[in-house]
């Protein structure tokens, strides 16, 4: 097999490291019947198993140790800089972190999982998750369906029935809300997640009170426990700042999405109750009744949340 030209300086040595632990292989272009795995993920995003499992097989493919047919390889990492690239199959999990963190450092452009997820400085899948196969290729399968669903809607066109402008639900139309609505957007979209899920948690959580307390000890528009808040960069004495609390708040709630495969009802059982007691139960919400009738509620005011927006505009 003849293997590419190497890639000059520095970064070529990250690719030395790289396939040192992972060796080149050639992609695989044979379909077989897509795992369960694949027909999961496909279905839940609306996706062809099929037309999701080839493209694993084009980004990842690979002969299996346990027989002839080829497969798409589980810790697949394609590494670019400038116009050259090599895809690397490191051999477990481990190895996988050692190159995904090499080339980072160097700088490089990584791409990981059987479909080829980017993973870059702003991907909210930290190293421990873009390891994970089920993750990847979860979210890879969620942003082709996204794509596909842009490209297929006609942008909405106005009608006589349409509501009034700025007309909102009055859980949103408090003079609280109404506040602190333009940061909340800012952020959200500057953390790259819904804000439209970012409202309801905090409707939920604070009813966009920055200043709003409960008997545990969480503060601020996204309540806030102490340990949460340092976790994720805000200081304990810090978190009554509306901006900050609302920043750590959503790098949290990012966070809970991407470990839980980006299911809303897990990330908001998380929210509630710990993603510790989230993955107690087999990833599956909790049996705690304040947490089912939370992510209940939090899924409702999102319905409603984004019902209005949709009218006002």
């Amino acid at each position: 097999m003849t293997r590419p030209a190497p890639l000059p300086r520095h970064p070529a040595r990250i690719l030395g490291l790289a396939l040192a632990l992972g060796g080149l292989g050639t992609p695989a272009w044979a379909v077989g019947e897509p795992p369960a795995l694949y027909r999961q993920i496909a279905a839940k995003h609306h996706l062809s198993a099929d037309a999701l499992y080839r493209r694993a097989l084009r980004a990842s493919g690979r002969a299996s140790r346990y027989g002839a047919t080829r497969t798409p390889w589980p810790w697949t990492v394609r590494l670019c800089a400038s116009d050259r690239c090599e895809t690397v199959y490191p051999a477990h999990r481990a190895d996988m972190a050692a190159v995904l963190a090499a080339g980072r450092a160097a700088g490089l452009l990584l791409y990981v999982g059987p479909l080829g997820l980017r993973w870059d400085a702003t991907s909210p899948l930290p190293l421990r998750a873009a390891t994970s196969p089920r993750v990847t290729i979860n979210e890879a399968a969620r942003q082709w369906a996204a794509a596909d669903w842009e490209r297929m809607t006609p942008p909405p066109q106005p009608t006589a029935s349409a509501a009034p402008p700025n007309a909102v639900t009055p859980r949103f139309a408090t003079a609280q809300a109404q506040r602190w609505t333009p940061l909340i957007n800012r952020v959200a979209r500057e953390e790259g997640i819904d804000p439209a899920l970012v409202h309801s948690v905090i409707a939920a959580e604070s009813a966009y009170n920055p200043t709003a307390c409960s008997p545990k000890g969480a503060v601020g528009l996204m309540q806030l426990m102490p340990a949460t808040a340092e976790r994720f960069g805000l200081a304990r004495a810090a978190r009554h700042r509306p901006e900050p609390n609302l920043r750590a708040g959503i790098r949290y709630l990012r966070w809970l999405m991407a470990t839980f495969d980006h299911d809303p009802r897990l990330a908001l059982a998380g929210y509630n109750a710990g993603e510790d007691a989230v993955l107690k139960y087999g990833r599956q919400i909790p049996p705690y009744p304040e947490t089912q009738t939370y992510v209940r509620r939090v899924l409702r005011y999102q319905a409603q949340y984004r019902a209005a927006v949709g009218a006002s505009s």
